[in-house]
């Protein structure tokens, strides 16, 4: 099978979790000998594109040409994109060309789209096309839900096929003795992740006198924020930053640490999350609507906290470097959940899920449309003709 990915947001330095899963998923979808593309705007970050280079994946970068507007390049990405002519064309991460090409695309064509964060970035796009969707995935429920309630689209054309992570076959069995080893994976974000939060709960607990180390593995516009913010626990080695890392690396730094921890505002279904469980981390994560709540049962597998509640996350963490069975039954716990996730299941429910999508594109075709407006965050307040003077000047 022909498959076309467009991800128009993995040129920037800083890279998350649907950027992660797509080069993943491209490569496990080549090995198994699909015809897969990948379309970006710009050259990939370069841990993405190394990824994906790996697996001789071609990336076609801005096969609609350099410059011009929305409006004037939407025509040639899909005459593009018609004359190559996959089966299955996915939008996994776009603001604007992923989407404002759906009307123009050859009928014959499956179209779907990834929702991988609860937020109006992934919902306002779909709500505005889904006239031109054949179907939606999310990944997490809360995102499906979404979906179908607030954004229109049946639920026989909806799939949650949530991320695959490597999981290790070896359930924990240590009781290790201090220090305890917390880890963090993501980006240092403060508008989603709360990296402030992150930083007031090490400062509690060096303040609380709790033995600890805690890896930073991860980078992002609030690193600086984070050296300053933890120098004396930096400087004393209570804590340590690895940047990003190579998967295989991350996955080692995993499996030595005993406790997750996730400050978030929202998520999707957190592949870090995924993966430290199924590697034998305990999650001590926030209560937010979408992810958490699927992979974490409070107190059975990890502890669940309020938004911003850094009593509660200082409180769980003590209680669990007091309790070592506990730690190691939540552990062992978080690892049985976390191997339901496998890279293995997420490619067979992807290939399921493109096989009906091109079913359903043969027999119920839909009706290209070069009229339909744009949504609402592609409109400008400023006439055609200047934004076109702009455009050229801009890329001049």
């Amino acid at each position: 099978m022909k498959i076309v990915f467009l991800d128009t947001t993995n040129h920037a330095s800083e890279i998350g979790g649907g950027h992660l899963f797509l080069a993943g998923i491209v490569n496990e979808l080549a090995d198994r000998g699909h015809d897969v593309h990948v379309v970006t705007k710009g050259k990939p970050n370069l841990q993405i594109a190394e990824r994906i280079h790996n697996s001789g994946i071609q990336i076609h970068i801005a096969p609609w040409g350099t410059g011009g507007i929305v409006e004037d390049v939407s025509p040639n990405f899909a005459a593009w994109l018609n004359k190559l002519s996959p089966q299955v064309y996915v939008i996994s991460g776009s603001f604007d060309i992923g989407w404002t090409t759906l009307p123009l695309i050859d009928s014959g064509i499956a179209t779907l789209t990834i929702g991988h964060n609860d937020s109006e970035t992934f919902y306002a796009p779909v709500r505005h096309y889904r006239r031109f969707l054949t179907r939606a995935v999310g990944v997490s429920d809360e995102i499906c839900e979404t979906y179908r309630n607030d954004c229109g689209i049946a639920a026989d054309r909806i799939e949650w096929i949530p991320y695959g992570v490597e999981t290790n076959e070896c359930a924990p069995d240590d009781r290790s003795v201090r220090p305890l080893r917390l880890i963090y994976v993501g980006r240092l974000d403060e508008e989603q992740k709360r990296t402030s939060d992150l930083i007031k709960v090490v400062r509690r607990l060096n303040e609380n006198g709790v033995d600890f180390q805690l890896s930073i593995v991860g980078d992002g516009e609030e690193m600086p924020a984070v050296r300053e913010g933890m120098s004396a626990e930096i400087a004393s080695g209570r804590v340590t930053l690895f940047g990003w890392l190579d998967s295989s690396d991350v996955i080692e730094k995993v499996r030595a640490a005993e406790i997750f921890v996730l400050t978030s505002a929202y998520e999707g279904f957190c592949i870090a999350l995924v993966e430290a469980m199924a590697n034998g981390c305990a999650p001590l994560v926030t209560d937010i609507k979408s992810g958490n709540k699927q992979l974490v049962r409070n107190g059975e597998n990890g502890f669940v906290v309020p938004i911003g509640d850094i009593g509660s996350f200082i409180e769980k963490i003590s209680y669990l470097d007091a309790n070592r069975d506990k730690l190691l039954e939540f552990r062992q716990k978080a690892w049985e959940t976390g191997r339901e996730y496998s890279v293995e299941r997420m490619v067979a429910a992807y290939e399921g899920c493109f096989e009906t999508a091109a079913a359903d594109a043969r027999s119920n075709p839909r009706t290209p449309d070069p009229g339909f407006p744009l949504m609402e965050s592609c409109r400008s307040k400023y006439p055609l003709w200047l934004r076109r003077i702009k455009a050229r000047l801009v890329n001049s």
